[in-house]
């Protein structure tokens, strides 16, 4: 298949035209506080974020999606998605090998923004990006791709906005939840509802709802399909009411 997709007259893609709930973008942590120099450096292009695990590149690209951002968005999660799903989600099936040049037809054709998370390599990058507009990527290595920015998110130090925010989260949380929350903290990467359930000593079901109200607070971060991360400060917070309890 060329780098061309098949469409009408009108060059609409023949599939889905709204983007499928679980390719946009989730929301950024309603915490979300500083960054405003590396926010002021994200252009048109592409522009690669890059630094430690849990230090908040993502929370960073959502808020600026969410700020500055325009037009259809559209968030692949690298880690957890291969092309091939995405491409079914909007009615396209494809032949083997062709994946790359359909998604960047897409891309091109629906004028999207796009968010890579999560990416290894800049092997695994290249292939995907589109000929214009704008694409963030987030990456523990800098990727050192020719026609991209990088730039380097460090942590963050919390100047003391950021407490009292996530105290008046936690005091309103369920029993339940809040006892998920210090509990989980402890878990230095990502991680799913089964390792969640298991350091809680629930069922998966019961910990599942309660994690999804960590994330509808912003108190956690779903990195994937039930795949969850704390935010650096946030887990540092969660860990303080551990051993406050």
């Amino acid at each position: 298949m060329s780098d061309v997709l098949a469409v009408r007259a009108t060059g609409v893609i023949r599939g889905r035209n709204d983007v499928p709930p679980r390719f946009r973008p989730p929301a950024p942590p309603r915490h979300f506080v500083g960054r405003d120099a590396e926010l002021a450096g994200i252009r048109a292009g592409v522009t690669v974020l890059h630094g430690a695990s849990g230090v908040g590149k993502t929370a960073l690209a959502l808020k600026w999606l969410r700020e500055r951002g325009s037009g259809d968005q559209l968030y692949v999660d690298l880690a957890a998605r291969d092309l091939s799903q995405v491409l079914r989600a909007f009615g396209l099936d494809v032949e083997s090998g062709d994946e790359s040049s359909v998604f960047r037809s897409l891309v091109t054709l629906r004028q999207f923004t796009l968010l890579l998370d999560n990416a290894d390599s800049a092997e695994q990058v290249t292939p995907l990006l589109p000929a214009s507009g704008t694409v963030l990527v987030t990456s523990r290595s800098r990727l050192n791709l020719p026609q991209a920015q990088e730039i380097g998110v460090e942590p963050l130090a919390d100047d003391g906005r950021l407490g009292p925010l996530l105290d008046r989260s936690y005091v309103e949380l369920p029993e339940r939840q809040a006892r998920l929350y210090r509990l989980c903290a402890w878990e230095p990467d990502a991680f799913g509802v089964p390792v969640a359930a298991a350091i809680a000593g629930e069922a998966d079901c019961d910990v599942e709802d309660a994690l999804d109200d960590l994330v509808e607070k912003s108190l956690l971060t779903e990195v994937g399909d039930y795949a969850f991360r704390f935010h650096d400060l946030v887990r540092a917070h969660a860990r303080a009411k551990r051993y406050q309890s």
